[in-house]
């Protein structure tokens, strides 16, 4: 893999060896800290989000192994990520720490500050920020530029279309495929024309998916399985409206101003969803007394009734 290009040495890293949505919400921090050493931050993170890392507005640049820098903050905290902190090149290191129950007894020879706040019930985002020193009034949560036509996958339709997302990494976030059909059908009465549905490339997800758009036919575009990540962002960019479960599509659409509903099982929203007029949840937890609860709990009609609330607010969906 060739390195990535940068236009100048940055003064600051956020390394995370997280997953696509929690590498994103990292964005206000590198906001954060571009700001305050008046360079580019770069992002040491699996280098298949590069392509997200490069729409990241505010002087975002892929990390490069031979970087050398004035500070770095590591933000989580297994052994691992700590190992890799070990190996960058910064003059001071910082490791953020949920809780101080996270630390090793090794860590305080790998880093020259270990900021452990305890953040119950907060959004992930705001958390580094306010954990770093950011203003609270200043906070905003990620965004993301939209990203060149020349990203698009050749499958997507040129018509106006909404876009399903029914995969994370954790299959145990999965809602039943039938409750998806139903909310398709009901959609498609309102004037819904065109459906595309996207989803990871692993073994379940690609099941699960196939079980949605065979379900549909010829209802939905699917390219699920089948996107690089340049051709996934785009297509959540382009879309009307995006409906999906708790994971990367989540925030990515949030990040670009689309309008987005997002399905929450046994995962409180609280750490995951900053809520905004376009940016809606639909919780298990609202819906039964089970704990932890699943999606399951979550009948169509309640997600229906969030998507046409939405809809009625954002007429432009439709159109």
């Amino acid at each position: 893999m060739t390195e990535p290009k940068r236009l100048c040495q940055p003064k600051a890293a956020i390394l995370s060896d997280k997953q696509l949505g929690d590498v994103l919400l990292l964005e206000p921090l590198s906001r954060l800290i571009g700001g305050r050493t008046g360079g580019k931050v770069a992002m040491h993170v699996n280098p298949a989000f590069f392509p997200m890392v490069e729409l990241m507005p505010h002087a975002c640049v892929p990390g490069a192994e031979d970087g050398t820098y004035l500070e770095s903050w590591t933000a989580n905290w297994s052994s691992r990520a700590a190992m890799r902190s070990l190996r960058l090149k910064s003059r001071r290191k910082h490791m953020f720490l949920s809780q101080p129950k996270n630390n090793r007894w090794w860590y305080r020879f790998v880093f020259d500050e270990l900021v452990a706040v305890h953040t119950p019930g907060e959004y992930w985002a705001h958390y580094f920020w306010r954990a770093a020193g950011g203003d609270l009034a200043q906070f905003a949560p990620p965004e993301l530029q939209r990203p060149p036509d020349d990203w698009r996958h050749t499958g997507l339709p040129e018509a106006p279309y909404i876009l399903i997302n029914p995969t994370a990494a954790w299959p145990s976030k999965y809602w039943q495929s039938a409750s998806w059909v139903e909310v398709v059908k009901a959609l498609s009465t309102r004037g819904v024309r065109n459906w595309v549905l996207t989803g990871g490339g692993s073994e379940a997800e690609r099941a699960h998916c196939h079980d949605i758009a065979s379900r549909l036919g010829t209802q939905v575009t699917d390219i699920s399985g089948r996107t690089s990540m340049r051709e996934y962002i785009h297509a959540l960019s382009r879309a009307r409206m995006v409906l999906c479960v708790d994971g990367s599509a989540s925030h990515i659409a949030q990040a670009m101003s689309v309008p987005v509903v997002t399905l929450f099982g046994h995962v409180f929203p609280l750490r995951w969803h900053w809520p905004t007029p376009r940016h809606r949840a639909v919780s298990a937890f609202d819906c039964t007394q089970e704990r932890p609860p699943s999606t399951a709990h979550v009948t169509p009609e309640v997600f229906l009734q969030t998507c046409e609330s939405l809809i009625a607010d954002e007429p432009g969906i439709l159109n």
